[in-house]
């Protein structure tokens, strides 16, 4: 596929746009299209359309449509009966959160409509960074964008519109998908930025994977159009698109099904990189530390589990005013849970792998007393964390009315006769157990070799474990 240039005719009137359309006469192209927005607010689609009518050019809409889903379809038919403007329109744009159910009927009504323009859906604007998507969506631009372009290309859009930091990103996390990439706001070089915050040139967007580019000032403001457009296609015409292979987290998170994520959790892995096994209690996948209390929100992971969690919990009538979580893994499913259930209270413990050693309770202002507890965990293999738990809220006066984990290991329903609620409880799947691990929680599973070593904390280096499992599958 050959790349296109999208000249972005912003703020630029319909004489004006007439000048440059003459100027760039030679130059024009298939793969040179025009965003047209301003030209169409200006002189309307009737206008508009006698416009191309007059000048035979490729044209970009972005209009990021964003409405409920017969308001949409409504834009497309409009936008179908002018016929210049439908047959020289390329892309179309629309909002990749109007829905994966939206955009799937937009895609239906495109091909009713035998329309070939076309229609790419907008993630997080190139105007946000980190700051602004964490205020506005409560996690990074990376994973908006990922959310975002998951929920699209479930839907069948033609292609995403992201900035070129989070091509690449797409391409290697969405590879078993056909899409192509519009990435606005590329620069020639790192000098002013405007109003965007996420911006690369040409060379680097092709290379991270992006097959259309929208330059606006670049071109219009240059000395000469001509050369600015030459300029731009020999920058781009040996570079070649490249695959990092930085990115295996987020495609599983993104394309796995939910219960091969939890299977991460809780088991003994061989790594064969390391000449070793590792055992994952108390871990969760994450790109720089496989910990839950490393994972940020956005990975979605706790609080899908949490919400599960929670159902049941409702589902069974349970009734609590506090969660527990046990240190580290813990805290932030008691904390979601918590969130989840409307309870107020959530506090923490601490502990050591020493049986013997104390287990203290944080936040223990708290008053116990009366008290209905439900105990978060994150896996339970052998319940001895939960024994230590269970035994301080009997210390301070409460109750433990349930237990929540994500993981179940130790294969039961119920711990000492209180209601044990996991969203997962693994089949016999080829993972490896120990000396350690309780008969309930061993399946079928092969014994782990007599001189094996055990890595209780596999840090940066995941990827052989995720290549272990792949082969084990």
């Amino acid at each position: 596929m050959e790349h296109s240039l999208i000249i972005a005719l912003d703020k630029i009137n319909e004489q004006k746009s007439k000048e440059i359309f003459a100027t760039l006469q030679d130059e024009i192209s298939w793969n040179i299209v025009f965003k047209v927005n301003d030209l169409l607010f200006e002189l309307g689609a009737k206008g508009t359309n006698e416009l191309l009518q007059e000048h035979q050019i490729h044209t970009m809409l972005d209009p990021k449509w964003y409405d409920i889903s017969e308001t949409t379809l409504n834009y497309l038919r409009k936008f179908a009966s002018y016929p210049h403007l439908r047959d020289q329109t390329q892309f179309l744009t629309v909002h990749a959160s109007n829905g994966k159910k939206a955009l799937q009927k937009l895609m239906a009504e495109k091909v009713a409509l035998w329309l070939k323009t076309k229609i790419f859906a907008v993630t997080a604007l190139t105007s946000l960074d980190d700051t602004d998507t964490q205020a506005i969506f409560d996690e990074t631009a990376k994973h908006s964008v990922l959310k975002l372009a998951k929920e699209a290309l479930e839907a069948g859009v033609d292609g995403i519109v992201c900035s070129p930091k989070e091509a690449q990103i797409l391409r290697e996390v969405f590879q078993d998908f056909h899409f192509e990439i519009i990435t606005p706001w590329v620069r020639f070089d790192w000098g002013e930025t405007h109003d965007q915050k996420r911006v690369t040139t040409p060379a680097d967007a092709i290379a991270n994977g992006a097959n259309h580019i929208v330059m606006g000032r670049p071109i219009l403001e240059s000395e000469d159009m001509k050369v600015a457009v030459e300029k731009f296609f020999s920058e781009i015409a040996w570079v070649v698109p490249q695959i990092s292979g930085k990115y295996q987290f987020e495609k599983l998170l993104y394309t796995w099904e939910w219960l091969d994520l939890l299977k991460y959790i809780g088991a003994i892995y061989h790594k064969p990189a390391l000449g070793a096994y590792c055992r994952l209690a108390s871990k969760l996948l994450s790109d720089t530390y496989i910990n839950i209390a490393a994972t940020e929100r956005n990975y979605l992971v706790i609080e899908r589990a949490c919400e599960e969690l929670a159902q049941k919990i409702i589902d069974k009538r349970i009734l609590a005013n506090i969660t527990l979580g046990a240190q580290m893994g813990s805290i932030r499913l008691s904390l979601y849970l918590a969130e989840k259930l409307g309870i107020e209270e959530s506090i923490y413990t601490e502990k050591t792998w020493d049986w013997d050693a104390e287990m203290a309770l944080k936040r223990h202002e708290i008053d116990f007393t009366g008290k209905r507890v439900i105990l978060s965990e994150d896996i339970i293999t052998k319940g001895t964390t939960l024994k230590k738990m269970i035994e301080i809220v009997k210390a301070w006066w409460g109750e433990v009315v349930g237990i929540t984990c994500v993981g179940n290991r130790f294969g039961k329903d119920d711990f000492e006769g209180i209601p044990l609620i996991s969203c997962f409880t693994p089949p016999a799947f080829q993972m490896y157990y120990d000396d350690e691990t309780p008969l309930e929680a061993r399946w079928t599973s092969p014994k782990l070799p007599v001189s094996s070593i055990i890595s209780e904390k596999p840090k940066n280096d995941w990827t052989a474990l995720v290549e272990s499992m792949r082969s084990q599958r």
